[in-house]
């Protein structure tokens, strides 16, 4: 037993770092836009139906348990994605991806605030841009999200820690104030009242919530909370993504 929980935690740690995914079905089924925005690859992918001008964005993993993503588009939201996987959420990144912000709304039309969506190292970028930027956040969507860098990939990881601390350093950044970007700074997102859903798997042991958003959601009463009590770090989201969707679309 316990060499199959070894062999699941190493299956779980290449996903991390190489999510898997079947072929997402937006890539048939809608029409897409792909481009570049400070040589960062940029994609967004149109409803087929009435737009509503709303749109849901991530920074990381486009595909990878789509579920959520595939009923917004079929419900009118515009899915949007800027590929800053792995950047850590750099300050430079961030500025680029406030670039992607401005030329997706100055392209299709597309409203002031608008939802991210991230998942795992992706909801390191996504606290931390809605922190920095809360003007132009309608909600964020986490999912078993990276809160701080000495939890993952912390020093077990050497060379991707090593990474993230490089990155912040190239891009003119303090890496120790950054490590713990989102629980230092979520009262940002608490007095701009952004609404947050999360989801968390209990036996996550790469990106233990306690270590992670567990330490930041308090009492916030505008996060909902979704517990998948024999879930480990994958999969992310939900297979039947309802719960999600509707508070997501809810104005």
């Amino acid at each position: 037993m316990k060499t199959y929980r070894l062999l699941l935690l190493f299956v779980a740690l290449l996903l991390l770092q190489n999510p898997i995914s079947a072929k997402p079905k937006w890539q048939d089924r809608y029409a897409h836009d792909r481009f570049e925005v400070a040589g960062r690859t940029c994609i967004v992918i149109h409803p087929t139906g009435a737009k509503n001008h709303r749109w849901i964005v991530r920074p990381a993993f486009l595909g990878a348990f789509p579920s959520v993503d595939e009923r917004m588009l079929e419900l009118g939201f515009t899915v949007a994605y800027c590929d800053v996987t792995h950047e850590y959420a750099n300050p430079q990144a961030k500025r680029e991806f406030e670039q992607f912000y401005h030329e997706a709304r100055r392209r299709y039309d597309l409203h002031e605030k608008f939802i991210i969506e991230g998942f795992s190292r992706g909801g390191f970028f996504a606290l931390s841009y809605a922190i920095d930027h809360p003007e132009q956040i309608e909600k964020i969507y986490v999912d078993a999200p990276v809160c701080d860098l000495e939890s993952w990939p912390s020093r077990r990881e050497e060379k991707l820690y090593q990474d993230a601390v490089s990155r912040w350093e190239r891009a003119g950044g303090d890496f120790n104030e950054g490590h713990d970007y989102p629980i230092r700074y979520f009262q940002k997102i608490r007095d701009a009242k952004i609404p947050v859903i999360v989801c968390y798997g209990a036996a996550d042991e790469i990106v233990p919530y306690e270590e992670n958003f567990g330490r930041i959601a308090g009492e916030y009463r505008k996060i909902r909370k979704i517990r998948k009590p024999d879930c480990g770090h994958h999969p992310h989201s939900l297979e039947n993504p309802r719960k999600i969707v509707r508070f997501l679309r809810r104005l």
